[in-house]
């Protein structure tokens, strides 16, 4: 069950905390473990912000003033009884530490909004209907000021917040953008939010690299049965244009807002026999099933998966089980 003030009544009466989220980062992902890393500093907690996974190049504004280690880092300190919180994770193997750190922790609790989300943590927040984890965040830190009557946002929790709002949302666009997440937005700006730094970061200085990679990767791209449009990014374009493999996620969006397309797909090649495949829908098609299907996971209009074969079969399959979903 989702129980907000257990958890704040919780977070409170302990010391040692481990802040965490799912693999390959994002905008959402970033936000919301930044936040409540921000908070548990703000009431006095020991905490530390583990990661695995680099952070995208287009988020690296946001923790320039952060220490985050990886899982070895971590476990070198010897912490013990400490609790981790993972956030907007909903498969617990996805979870970016070792999996020590997530059973040797004395609780685990999990704050999320993927609809996959089993409920794996001892203290769970999930709601699926969320716009964002980052608005689930939000939620339980306008309820610790009602509580303990002590304000937490600032300037900087309300920038990660904003951050993560606007990227899962699309600024705003999105289908799982609700009357909340506008009241949510309203907020965070009263509460110092600097919005021109998250947009001019987050969707206004992608290198020019990655233009000249887009427009190969546009020259892949194919539309099938007039309503799947489906494109590619080699290890080879990568590496051409020197572009990191963790920062071309914003490239999906041109596959799916083709007039008359209902599902845009991008298969990224992270290596040999190892296709990370990026879906997305516009209006009525659930992505998240179809991403079910070869063993990931995510929402009915954004969700990933792997397919461990080569990129034509790779291709093959995934449009075979796509059409499905027309």
């Amino acid at each position: 069950m989702n129980n907000i003030d257990t958890i704040i009544k919780y977070i409170h009466g302990s010391n040692d905390f481990v802040v965490t989220s799912h693999v390959n980062p994002d905008g959402d992902n970033i936000g919301s473990t930044l936040s409540i890393y921000y908070f548990l500093k703000k009431i006095n907690k020991n905490v530390y912000y583990v990661m695995n996974d680099d952070m995208p190049l287009n988020m690296q504004f946001l923790i320039e003033d952060i220490n985050i280690i990886n899982s070895s880092e971590f476990k070198g300190l010897k912490i013990e009884n400490y609790t981790l919180i993972t956030l907007d994770c909903g498969d617990k193997n996805r979870i970016c530490v070792d999996d020590d750190i997530k059973d040797n922790c004395m609780k685990l609790i999990n704050i999320d909004h993927h609809a996959s989300n089993d409920f794996y943590g001892d203290l769970n927040y999930v709601v699926a209907e969320a716009s964002s984890t980052c608005e689930l965040v939000y939620n339980l830190l306008i309820r610790n000021e009602e509580i303990n009557n002590f304000k937490s946002i600032d300037e900087n929790i309300a920038t990660a917040l904003y951050t993560g709002l606007m990227t899962d949302t699309g600024k705003l666009t999105y289908s799982n953008t609700h009357a909340s997440s506008f009241d949510m937005a309203k907020q965070l700006l009263i509460n110092g939010a600097n919005t021109q730094k998250v947009v001019q970061n987050v969707f206004g200085s992608n290198p020019f690299n990655f233009y000249k990679l887009l427009g190969e990767s546009l020259n892949t791209l194919e539309i099938v049965n007039r309503k799947v449009a489906i494109m590619m990014v080699t290890q080879d374009m990568l590496k051409r244009y020197n572009v990191d493999f963790k920062d071309i996620d914003g490239i999906v969006p041109y596959a799916r807002d083709i007039e008359n397309v209902e599902i845009g797909i991008l298969l990224k090649e992270k290596s040999n026999n190892e296709i990370k495949v990026s879906l997305r829908s516009k209006s009525y098609a659930d992505v998240g099933r179809l991403a079910k299907t070869f063993g990931g996971g995510g929402h009915i209009r954004a969700a990933g998966c792997t397919i461990n074969d080569g990129m034509e079969n790779a291709k093959t399959k995934i449009l075979e089980e796509a059409l499905k979903e027309i």
